[in-house]
């Protein structure tokens, strides 16, 4: 079953603000790419404290990364504390709790602040298992004591408070959540009135040494440039890195508002983050999780199958109402990479699943170092650490990952299915004289063709069923049926193609 991917938060957001296009040739102080909780909040900071700044968006205002998360906000981090503490140390530990509440209280001062109406509410966070293994009570013990440790007050329950049965759970108050498409929209209109922002302008090239980006109607040159986009696009070593994978998440209408508020992940596997949210008169309860590494699985459908198998299992649910894709970018060494690359350039990325959160404290830490200012934390994620032994594993395992997608694609390792065969609504990787190309056939047989060479660092696109895209297998780039791109680090569209039907 195909279904069309669009997020809850996207369907119950008001009508936003329209931004011009950028045109002709500017300078500024700072440039920002990246419309999303990211680039916003660094652009309301350096604004607001009298910098020139111009914003730059692909598409529109919060309609990428953000507009694609679950809208929970915690002081924990999805690697789990315990992790964090054994990969690193209990002062780094507890410094990530004290930065990751330092900009939830950001936010929370920014919707009183400005009125933005976001359906802000502090909830509690909650670690349930439904099946009691000795592994999972020995993680329930040892986060316990490294939340405790952190100074987040965590207690141990019998039952989470789901409307199915559960068995333990570990709970931390005074977390929150809210509607992320709503909250970057609003203060997308408070950062207008000092700052200039620009929608449907993708940077097609980045200068780093000269401080100058391109869009495709025009030219921009800055002294700070923030790559506020999940992944600094372009080419970067810095994308060694970074492991990028997806998740998708499902929301259902539910009879009533009796599911509980709050956050709750699962700790049995595969694990599963659940919410319930009300909007628009509706009630709804979703789920997400089960990742997997981008551009390797064809048949994406399936993950979508198996949160729906999970929610209609365990909550009385009318219909599966929206189903969406997010994206994420995993550290090596478990700490997002924030600060200076070079001299113009700021890198923002590394958040893993927890970067509404690190993209508020990204905007924080980078606001302060053009502003002069300390910042307590700028040393710990700082985007130029070498962390060898702390990398080591992660950053050996995804690059032979990163290997065999490259050698799995060579031309004598190629795939002859004919276009004839492609079915409607489907698409293949086929590999006519030796050239690898990406052909999609949509409902009406119209046949899309481009080449299947990821403009980034020349890894081949695979088909994503689910959301109808290219996704490459090696550094997180994805491309539309025509080869437009959706996400970075690639900046340029795959070429189009024309071949024979044989």
């Amino acid at each position: 079953m195909d279904l069309q991917t669009k997020s809850l938060w996207e369907d119950t957001a008001e009508e936003t603000a329209k931004f011009p296009v950028f045109e002709g040739e500017q300078e500024t102080d700072i440039a920002i790419v990246g419309g999303g909780i990211t680039g916003l909040t660094a652009a309301l900071l350096l604004s607001r404290a009298g910098r020139k700044v111009v914003l730059l968006e692909a598409r529109e205002i919060g309609l990428g990364t953000t507009g694609n998360s679950t809208g929970n906000l915690y002081a924990t981090v999805d690697d789990h504390l315990s992790v964090l503490r054994k990969k690193w140390n209990s002062h780094v530990m507890k410094e990530v709790v004290n930065s990751r509440n330092a900009a939830i209280n950001l936010i929370e001062e920014n919707i009183r602040k400005y009125n933005i109406h976001c359906d802000f509410q502090r909830q509690p966070f909650t670690l349930f298992a439904e099946t009691l293994t000795k592994e999972i009570e020995s993680f329930i013990k040892e986060e316990f004591d490294a939340m405790q440790e952190a100074g987040l007050r965590p207690q141990i329950l019998e039952d989470a408070g789901l409307p199915y049965k559960t068995v333990k759970a570990l709970q931390i108050e005074n977390q929150a959540q809210f509607h992320p498409l709503k909250y970057v929209q609003q203060l997308a209109r408070v950062v207008t009135e000092t700052c200039h922002i620009f929608e449907n302008s993708r940077v097609i090239e980045l200068d780093e040494k000269n401080g100058m980006l391109k869009t495709e109607n025009g030219q921009l040159k800055a002294n700070h440039i923030l790559l506020a986009t999940h992944t600094p696009i372009g080419t970067f070593m810095i994308q060694t890195l970074l492991a990028p994978y997806r998740e998708f998440g499902v929301a259902a209408l539910v009879d009533d508002a009796s599911f509980p508020g709050g956050i709750f992940w699962g700790l049995d596997d595969p694990k599963h983050s659940v919410r319930s949210f009300s909007g628009n008169g509706q009630n709804y309860v979703m789920v997400i999780g089960d990742k997997f590494k981008t551009g390797q699985h064809q048949d994406s459908q399936q993950y979508v199958s198996e949160l729906e198998k999970y929610l209609t299992g365990r909550v009385r649910i009318n219909k599966i109402s929206y189903v969406w894709g997010g994206q994420q970018y995993r550290p090596a060494d478990h700490l997002p990479y924030i600060g200076k690359h070079g001299d113009f350039v700021y890198f923002m990325t590394g958040f893993a699943s927890d970067g509404l959160v690190y993209g508020t404290l990204a905007a924080m830490i980078i606001s302060d170092q053009i502003l002069g200012k300390t910042n307590p934390w700028e040393d710990i994620y700082k985007a130029g650490r070498f962390t060898p032994v702390r990398s080591a594993k992660n950053f050996i395992a995804e690059n032979t990952d990163v290997m065999i997608q490259y050698l799995k694609d060579l031309p004598w390792n190629v795939d002859d299915e004919l276009l004839s065969e492609i079915q409607p609504g489907e698409g293949k990787v086929i590999s006519p004289d030796n050239e690898k190309l990406a052909v999609y056939k949509d409902e009406n047989h119209q046949v899309h063709i481009v080449s299947a060479v990821c403009t980034h660092m020349k890894c081949i696109v695979n088909w994503n069923q689910s959301e109808k895209s290219w996704d490459c297998p090696c550094h997180g780039s994805r491309f539309d049926i025509d080869g437009k791109v959706i996400e970075g680090p690639a900046t340029k569209a795959l070429p189009g193609k024309k071949i024979s039907d044989k």
